[in-house]
């Protein structure tokens, strides 16, 4: 298997970042660094201690988060699949977490050519059965997925939670609005976030958005799905994963409406970690579950 990788080489930098490995009863965790041709992309790969080949994920997070993502559901995540014998690479976007490099490189195009690196260092990885790779997505993230989705057909399954879909503006809108022209007059906005420093968007990510097809063009899309979102979601609206599931052209689709969940699934509240933890584990449990049961038969 080959997946467009626009220029990326996938390696294992230890002479660049120290790297420093995690084991426990389920799983070997290690942070690397995959090296492209534009910059470095942060990474933690997480192996099974399971009979190989494994089935892996590639997790996508989305707008001002990292590979960890809030609440640290991705983390949670990876181990929750090490114990079903499936392997992780959770990965940062430009400018996002311990990425090296500013925001203003982050389009969706950007996005698209790091989950291709983390897909082919997958596919060529020892111990990893490159005919059942499946990708995650958060948010903005899940709209990278799609687009990731479209193009490397060989994905054998795709989880999405709160996923941004639409062409065009979409989702996107109120970002537009309040920051376009500012956009085009500077080459970026600094557009402000509640919980973390302003972040620079570029011009480039403003048009690349506006010009996106993505949901139109999921009728490309055959591999399995599932579309998890709350309906308190005030961010991006359940409606969106019901109009993701209409378009998509697979045959196998589920979605998944959590009451009561907002956007983050209620991970956090005002105070930091939410005490009740009861629809985050929700929203892991099922998609592990639900991509345990689609990457279950082994390629050949």
């Amino acid at each position: 298997m080959r997946f467009r990788m626009s220029g990326f080489i996938s390696l294992l930098l230890s002479g660049w970042l120290m790297v420093t490995t995690a084991h426990a009863a389920d799983y070997v965790e290690t942070p690397m660094m995959l090296i492209g041709s534009l910059y470095p992309v942060p990474a933690v790969l997480t192996l099974p201690d399971a009979a190989t080949p494994a089935p892996a994920v590639v997790m996508l997070h989305g707008t001002a988060s990292d590979k960890n993502e809030v609440g640290n559901l991705y983390q949670r995540l990876a181990r929750s699949l090490a114990e079903r014998g499936i392997a992780s690479l959770r990965i940062d976007f430009a400018g996002g977490g311990e990425s090296p490099v500013s925001y203003r490189l982050y389009t969706l195009s950007s996005a698209v050519a790091d989950s291709e690196a983390a897909l082919a260092y997958l596919a060529d990885l020892d111990g990893i059965d490159d005919g059942r790779l499946a990708l995650v997505g958060f948010s903005q993230g899940g709209l990278i997925a799609q687009l990731v989705a479209q193009r490397n057909p060989e994905i054998k399954a795709m989880a999405l939670w709160s996923s941004v879909a639409g062409n065009g503006r979409g989702n996107f809108s109120a970002l537009f609005e309040k920051y376009y022209d500012e956009a085009v007059k500077n080459g970026f906005a600094r557009v402000h976030f509640a919980w973390r420093p302003p972040l620079e968007f570029s011009q480039q990510w403003f048009d690349e958005v506006e010009a996106n097809t993505s949901l139109s063009d999921m009728i490309s899309y055959r591999g399995a799905l599932l579309a998890v979102a709350g309906r308190d979601d005030t961010s991006v609206p359940y409606q969106a994963s019901e109009k993701l599931l209409q378009a998509a052209g697979s045959q196998d689709k589920t979605l998944r409406i959590l009451d009561g969940a907002n956007h983050i699934f209620n991970v956090l509240d005002a105070n930091g970690l939410a005490e009740d933890q009861q629809l985050p584990d929700t929203l892991l449990t099922l998609t592990s579950d639900w991509l345990e049961d689609r990457l279950s038969s082994v390629s050949h």
